[in-house]
């Protein structure tokens, strides 16, 4: 009689795939609001910046149940021919990503608040907690925009990496993350 032996899945779950790309997407989709906001007619921006900071903080809700569900589920083995550098570098990789995707969010709050205006969630409003301050909004989203664009740095590299794996290295890394 064999032992029963606990086995690492060869590919991610549905929850964290669909996790996997519903963030992606809106990572993409926010960058994309942040950097045309000023090609928006000025009545439309406050409009755009409310939507911008709703769908900001629901990336930041996915990135905490992904965050859970990572910790709480088996994650699929790295490349056994990977070395130890790489998997640490590959470790690194994902921790910056964690770490920005929610810090980003964390201060694009704050930026959006002290305009002034409140937080329209649709059935309810959050009103700013402390006066005006465009000076410290500008500021802040100045910070807000500069780890933005370090993340989609980090997200194009990733994506590069993932790529190199499927196509170069040839050892079906980017399958496990497939939707199926």
């Amino acid at each position: 009689m064999q032992d029963s032996v606990d086995l690492a899945p060869q590919t991610y779950d549905r929850t964290q795939i669909v996790l996997h790309w519903a963030i992606a997407l809106l990572i993409f989709g926010l960058y994309a609001v942040g950097l045309s906001i000023d090609l928006f007619d000025k009545p439309v921006r406050p409009f755009i910046i409310n939507l911008h900071a709703v769908f900001g903080l629901t990336l930041l809700l996915l990135v905490v149940v992904r965050i859970f569900w990572r910790l709480t589920h088996k994650s699929p083995p790295l490349p056994a021919n990977m070395s130890p550098l790489f998997q640490k570098a590959a470790a690194a990789g994902h921790g910056l990503l964690y770490l920005l995707t929610v810090a980003i969010p964390l201060l694009g709050v704050p930026a959006f608040l002290y305009r002034g205006r409140p937080l329209d969630l649709g059935l309810i409003q959050i009103p700013a907690p402390f006066e005006a301050n465009r000076d410290l909004a500008h500021q802040v989203t100045e910070i807000h925009g500069l780890l933005a664009n370090i993340l989609i740095a980090l997200v194009v590299g990733h994506v590069l990496v993932a790529l190199y794996h499927q196509f170069v290295l040839r050892d079906d890394l980017l399958t496990r993350m497939r939707p199926r």
